[in-house]
C-alpha cells in the first residue's frame, strides 16, 4: 500500500536499527520540526525518536505519532546531518548512532525545560557563625572566600552539596541568585609571547571560515592561553565555543583556567548526572551557554551559534571510543567545523602522525610554540643503557645514583612506569606454573598494597594468593616483573628519608582524590613522584628536575604499529613535567635496546626527529597515515563460532578491492570469558575501504551471543 501526503515524517529511534521509520502526523498535531523528539508506537511498545526528515509518500502502512515532545528542535539540523554521516563513515546502525549522540534523559523523553542556573556568594559584612565541627560548612565557606561565587555546575568538583549551602544561607552567611545569562570576560593578565601572538592572530583572522589549525606547542609553552584569547574574541562576537579535553582528570584544571577568564561556562563528562547533562545540552542548543568544556562525548553537543572548536591534547587515545560506535572525537570535531565553516584548533606537544601529515599536505595550518615563556628551559634527554648493569626493583644502579644527585640538590624526581601493582608475574620457580585469570588469557598481577592479592588487569577479578604451587605442590612461589608498588618499595629502601607519592589507580580512585593529590604536589618542595601515565598529562610540578622512564622498551617493541608513537608521546609528555620553572630538567630513559631507531631519533632530535623516523617506517609499510585501515573484530563465549564468523566477514571482504589480513586471535585472546578474533582491512584510498566495508556492514552472526564490530581508523590493534 502506498501512503501519500504532506504529513509523513522520517523518525530515527535510538536503538540498534539501521533504518529510519515512517510515521504519519495526525490532524490534531502540528507537524514536528526536524530535530524535534516525538513519542511513537514501536512494535508492542513505545519509543522516543528524533524527526530527521519529511517524505511525500511511503510504501508502508503507517502508524501515527502519539506526541510531539519538543516545540523547537532539540537536535540542530547540523547534528542530525552529522549523525547520518557518522552512520555512513563508521558503518554503524543509524539508531545506535543517535543513541550515542543523545543524552540518556533525552532518550527517556524528559522535557527540555531549562531552569536558570543557581549561584551562591558570601553576604557582605556577615558574621561567620559556623560550629567548629561543621567541617563541610567550613569547606564551602573557604571555597567561597577563594572564588567569591560558586555556580551549581561546579558543586560536585568542589565537593560541596546544596544541603550545606542551604544551611549557610539560613544562617545569613551566603545568598543564592540566578546566574546572569550575559557573559562577563576578565581581561588576560598575561601578555602573549611573540609566538603566541602569531598563533592567536592567525586563528582570529579565520573566524569566519573553516580552517583546521595544528597548534604544535612544547609542554609549558602556553597553548591554553592561545585557546583563551581566541575564545575571548569568539564570545565577544556573540558566538559559542566548544573545548574538548581527553580525560575527566584534566577537566578541573581546564575549567579553573576558564573560570578565571569567563563568567559563564559549563562542563560535560561522564561523572555528571543525566539530568545535569541534559540541562547543559539544552542550554547550549538554545544559545544560553556560551562555553562548553567536555570530554569525548561533548563533541555531539548542539549549539545555536558555534564559533570555534578546540581539541586539547589532540593526539590522546582517549578521544577514540572503544566500543559500540567507535568514533574519534577529534576527527568529528574537524568534520563539524568544516560543515559549520568555523575554525578548529588541534593542540598538542606531541601531534599524532595523522595530524602531522595533514599539516605537511596543507590540509591543516601549522602553528608552532617552540619556547616556554620566561626563563623555563626544555629538559635534556639521556638513555641509560641497562645492559651489563645491576638492577634493583626495576631501576639500574647508575640511574639510582643519578636520582640521588637530584634529590641532594633539593629537586623532585618523577619516575614513570606504566604498570601498576607490585609484580607482573606470580610464578613457581620449580615447575614454571604461573597464576593466570580463570576468565581471561592474562597473567595475574601481584599487589602488595592496600591488601596482598592477585588481580587481573583485564577484567578486574581478584584472587587470594597461594603459598604452595597448585601444580607441583612445592612452596617455590616467587614474583617477577616490576610495577609502581615495587618501584616505590625500592626507592624507599634507597632513600628512606625522602617523601614519596605514588599516583596510580590503586592509590587514587576518584578524580577528586586525584585533584587534591596534584594540588599538594604542586606545593611540595622535595620528594619522589612515582606513577603511571596519570602523571604525564597537563600537570604542573615546578620543582621536578628529573624524570626517569622505566620499561619504555615494551612500547617501542610493541606488535601494535601505533605502540612506538604512543610511547614517544608519553615520554615527551612526562618529560614536560621537568624543568618548568627556573630549574633545567633532565629525562633519563632506561633501555635494554638503546640502538632502537625510534628511541635514538627521539633522544637525539626530540619528538620532531621521532616523527621523521616513524613516518618513514609507516610509509614503507603503507600504514596510516599513508594507507587507510579498519579492523574487524568478533567475540563470543564459543571460540570456534567467533573465529568462523570473523573469517566469514573477512572472506567477503576479500572479494573487494582491498587487502585483508586474518583472522587471527587478538593479542589477549580471551577476556571475561569472551574469545576474541580480529582481521585487518587495508586500502590505498579511503573510498576503496568504505566501498568494501559497505558490503559487509549488515552481516549477522548465526549465534546471538557472538558480537562483532567494524573499527574504522583504529587507534590500537588490541
Amino acid at each position: 500500500m502506498l501512503n501519500s501526503g504532506s504529513n509523513i515524517v522520517k523518525v530515527v529511534v535510538p536503538r540498534r536499527v539501521w533504518e529510519t521509520y515512517d510515521y504519519s502526523v495526525p490532524a490534531r498535531l502540528s507537524r514536528p520540526l526536524i530535530g524535534a523528539r516525538v513519542s511513537v508506537p514501536l512494535g508492542h511498545g513505545r519509543a522516543v525518536g528524533v524527526v530527521v526528515g519529511y517524505v511525500k509518500q511511503s510504501e508502508f502502512d503507517l502508524r501515527d505519532i502519539e506526541r510531539v515532545l519538543d516545540d523547537q528542535p532539540l537536535v540542530s539540523e547540523e547534528v542530525v546531518e552529522l549523525g547520518m554521516w557518522l552512520s555512513d563513515y563508521y558503518h554503524h546502525p543509524l539508531g545506535s548512532v543517535f543513541e550515542t549522540i543523545l543524552p540518556t534523559a533525552a532518550i527517556r523523553g524528559q522535557p527540555a525545560h531549562i531552569e536558570p542556573e543557581k549561584q551562591w556568594s558570601l553576604v557582605e559584612q556577615s558574621n561567620v557563625l559556623i560550629r567548629a565541627n561543621a567541617k563541610r560548612q567550613h569547606h564551602a565557606w573557604q571555597k567561597l572566600l577563594e572564588r567569591r561565587v560558586i555556580r551549581e555546575s561546579n558543586l560536585k568538583e568542589l565537593g560541596i552539596t546544596r544541603t550545606v549551602l542551604d544551611a549557610l544561607e539560613r544562617k545569613g552567611i551566603v545568598e543564592m541568585s540566578n546566574v546572569a545569562t550575559s557573559q562577563i570576560i576578565t581581561p588576560s593578565p598575561i601578555s602573549p609571547t611573540a609566538e603566541q601572538k602569531r598563533a592567536i592572530d592567525s586563528i582570529k583572522a579565520n573566524l569566519e571560515t573553516f580552517q583546521a589549525f595544528l597548534l604544535d606547542g612544547v609542554t609549558g609553552s602556553g597553548k591554553t592561553e592561545v585557546y583563551l584569547q581566541v575564545i575571548d574574541e569568539v564570545i565577544r562576537q556573540g558566538k559559542q565555543a566548544l573545548v574538548l579535553v581527553p580525560e575527566i582528570a584534566l577537566t578541573p584544571q581546564m575549567t579553573n583556567r576558564f573560570h578565571e577568564r569567563f563568567s559563564r561556562m559549563a562542563v560535560m563528562h561522564s561523572m555528571i548526572s543525566n539530568a545535569k547533562r541534559f540541562e547543559t545540552w539544552c542550554q547550549a542548543a538554545s544559545g544560553d551557554m556560551p562555553i562548553i568544556v567536555g570530554t569525548r562525548s561533548a563533541v555531539f553537543t548542539p549549539f545555536k551559534d558555534l564559533g570555534v572548536i578546540v581539541v586539547d591534547e589532540e593526539h590522546d587515545a582517549s578521544y577514540k571510543q572503544s566500543e559500540s560506535l567507535r568514533y574519534s572525537a577529534r576527527d568529528i570535531a574537524v568534520m563539524r567545523a568544516s560543515k559549520l565553516g568555523i575554525p578548529c584548533v588541534l593542540g598538542s606537544a606531541t601531534p599524532s602522525m595523522e595530524s602531522v601529515m595533514n599539516a605537511r599536505t596543507h590540509r591543516y595550518q601549522y602553528l608552532q610554540l617552540s619556547h616556554r615563556p620566561g626563563a623555563a628551559q626544555l629538559p635534556s634527554f639521556h638513555v641509560q643503557d641497562m645492559r651489563h648493569t645491576r638492577v634493583k626493583g626495576g631501576i639500574c644502579e647508575p640511574l639510582l645514583r643519578t636520582i640521588g644527585e637530584h634529590l641532594n640538590r633539593d629537586g623532585q624526581v618523577l619516575i614513570l612506569i606504566n604498570r601498576r601493582g607490585h609484580s607482573t608475574y606470580y610464578i613457581c620457580t620449580d615447575c614454571g606454573w604461573t597464576a593466570n585469570c580463570t576468565d581471561c588469557d592474562v597473567r595475574l598481577t601481584w599487589h602488595e598494597v592496600p591488601v596482598r592479592l592477585l588481580q587481573c588487569h583485564s577484567c578486574g577479578r581478584r584472587y587470594q594468593p597461594v603459598t604452595q604451587c597448585p601444580d607441583c605442590g612445592k612452596k617455590s612461589i616467587a614474583t617477577l616483573g616490576v610495577g609502581t608498588q615495587q618501584v616505590e618499595e625500592t626507592l624507599a629502601e634507597s632513600f628512606p628519608d625522602v617523601p614519596r607519592h605514588r599516583i596510580d589507580r590503586d592509590s587514587v580512585r576518584t578524580n577528586r582524590q586525584l585533584t587534591a593529590m596534584f594540588n599538594r604536589l604542586q606545593h611540595a618542595k622535595d620528594g619522589l613522584l612515582i606513577g603511571t601515565q596519570m602523571l604525564a598529562k597537563g600537570h604542573h610540578f615546578p620543582n621536578v628536575t628529573m624524570v626517569a622512564v622505566i620499561a619504555a622498551d615494551n612500547g617501542f617493541l610493541s606488535t601494535d604499529f601505533r605502540g612506538p608513537e604512543r610511547t614517544a608521546q608519553l615520554i615527551v609528555q612526562v618529560a614536560g613535567r621537568a624543568g618548568r620553572a627556573e630549574k633545567r630538567g633532565e629525562v633519563w630513559i632506561q633501555s635494554y635496546d638503546p640502538d632502537n631507531p625510534d628511541l635514538m631519533s627521539l633522544v637525539r632530535d626530540g619528538y620532531e626527529g621521532f616523527t621523521e623516523t616513524e613516518l618513514r617506517l609507516r610509509r614503507e609499510a603503507n600504514f596510516p597515515p599513508f594507507g587507510q585501515m579498519a579492523v574487524i573484530r568478533a567475540e563470543g563465549p564459543d571460540e570456534r563460532v567467533a573465529e568462523e564468523f570473523c573469517a566469514e566477514v573477512l572472506n567477503a571482504l576479500r572479494q573487494c578491492d582491498v587487502r585483508v589480513l586474518g583472522p587471527a586471535a587478538a593479542p589477549i585472546t580471551r577476556v571475561a570469558r569472551q574469545y576474541r578474533f580480529q582481521g585487518v582491512v587495508m586500502a590505498p584510498q579511503r573510498r576503496q575501504l568504505h566501498d568494501a566495508l559497505k558490503t559487509v556492514e549488515r552481516m549477522r552472526p548465526k549465534s546471538r551471543k557472538t558480537r562483532w564490530s567494524i573499527d574504522v581508523d583504529p587507534s590500537e590493534m588490541a
